[in-house]
């Protein structure tokens, strides 16, 4: 059940957006090892945003999951902001990636709890 939010400043038209969704899905499932089936993507464009006093291209990613091993978040960084720069044209210097890991009886779907 990973939950990845991608909150940029970047602007991206709807079509764009929706090769960005795909993208991620699809990279999240390789580096987590979980089927696309369980993966939810949103992307929030346009947003406006300040880092380091400039409003240049940034990005705030959030990666939710149960079973999120905090020894491999130092990784996942590395991945996520290289697939970000590739995907989006935000530098990895202007990333911020927020890792939870889900207690899978708190976090709902299908009408029940994991």
């Amino acid at each position: 059940m990973p939950y990845i939010r991608i909150e940029t400043s970047q602007t991206l038209d709807a079509s764009r957006a929706e090769i960005v969704l795909k993208q991620t899905s699809s990279f999240i499932s390789g580096l987590l090892g979980k089927p696309e089936k369980v993966i939810m993507v949103s992307v929030c464009a346009n947003t406006p945003m300040i880092f380091n006093s400039d409003t240049g291209p940034s990005a705030i990613v959030t990666v939710k999951s149960i079973g999120l091993a905090a020894a491999k978040c130092e990784a996942y960084a590395k991945a996520i902001c290289d697939f970000i720069h590739s995907a989006i044209d935000v530098p990895p210097e202007r990333t911020y990636i927020d890792f939870a890991a889900i207690d899978g009886s708190m976090f709902g779907w299908n009408r029940r709890t994991f």
